[in-house]
């Protein structure tokens, strides 16, 4: 029987929609068995409080396991190496945060391109920081702090290199005009050990790490680093308010799969992480630790993943630091 050329053009018209079918057949089907969530660092910190959280709710609405496997070391990149190495179908996948776009500028061997080897998920919550000080330090707002680095030396702690503490000081020697020096520690906690026992001047921390040590006085926090006041300390002054318009220092974390993961995948990944996100408990805790939630999915958060390199890429340049 002759075929028309209307049925033909309908043919036409209709493959790319007969072609999608499996892939979004694929979505709604997800997951048909246990995923893995990677989490690269020990137990007990931000990040890994957070993949549980999600992993309870996820296993709750998928009625899967989503199992935790803590894959720490070489600063946060045995895990994320290992995401590279799974299939690309969203059955693995794994927590970022700010620090994993800094690699890639102070890194010189990554075993992995990064974003290019990977497909943004979401971005889940953002937190700020805290400039905390010494409590002998004669500064009671960054205006004083900058004030003193300009008549003395003065130093700063933070954790390893290229880390958000770490490039917030050196954003805050740019701007401020001043040459601090930079003192690496081991980890977050030996650091604000360092500042309470003077053996720095100052350093940016996470305001929950921070928050009790600055309340009890053991260090002097004088300005929080996101765009707004936080509701967990109103009182407390942003440092874009006090002297330094436009300084902002937040530390996002996201999930990311493999690149070439189906994207009715991703989407469906997104969308659920983002209703645990929303949950009221959820929010609540977040709120409670002074995050806050995004729920950015993947056509924001890929390609700000992208401007994240490059912005670092520029403070790493400016501040002339070499990679290791």
């Amino acid at each position: 029987m002759p075929v028309s050329r209307r049925h033909l053009n309908k043919l036409a018209l209709s493959a790319p929609l007969l072609a999608a079918m499996p892939r979004l057949g694929r979505a709604a089907e997800f997951p048909g068995h246990a995923v893995r969530f990677i989490v690269s660092w020990t137990p007990g910190g931000g990040a890994d409080s957070l993949a549980r959280l999600l992993s309870k709710g996820l296993t709750e609405q998928w009625k899967q396991p989503v199992v935790v496997e803590n894959k720490p070391g070489a600063d946060a990149t045995i895990g994320i190496q290992a995401l590279t190495m799974a299939p690309a179908d969203g059955y693995t996948f794994a927590i970022i945060i700010t620090s994993h776009a800094v690699h890639p500028s102070v890194r010189k061997a990554l075993p992995y391109r990064f974003p290019q080897d990977f497909a943004g998920v979401i971005n889940m919550v953002e937190a700020p920081n805290l400039l905390v000080v010494n409590p002998n330090l004669k500064v009671d707002s960054v205006r004083d702090l900058i004030a003193l680095g300009k008549t003395r030396s003065l130093n700063f702690g933070a954790p390893g290199l290229g880390g958000p503490g770490h490039l917030g000081g050196v954003m805050f020697n740019m701007m401020a005009g001043i040459d601090a020096v930079h003192v690496p520690y081991a980890g977050g906690s030996p650091t604000l050990m360092a500042v309470m026992r003077g053996d720095v001047d100052f350093m940016f921390t996470t305001l929950l790490s921070g928050l009790p040590h600055a309340k009890s006085g053991r260090v002097k926090a004088i300005a929080i680093t996101s765009a707004n006041r936080s509701p967990l300390w109103p009182e407390l002054p942003t440092v874009a308010e006090s002297g330094l318009k436009g300084f902002e220092l937040v530390t996002w974390y996201g999930i990311i799969t493999r690149a070439g993961t189906p994207k009715p995948i991703v989407d469906r990944l997104a969308k659920d992480i983002a209703a645990v996100l929303a949950q009221p408990e959820v929010t609540e805790r977040m709120a409670a630790e002074g995050m806050r939630v995004v729920a950015a999915g993947p056509d924001e958060f890929d390609p700000y993943l992208q401007s994240e390199v490059r912005r670092w890429a520029s403070v790493v340049k400016q501040a002339n630091i070499q990679p290791e």
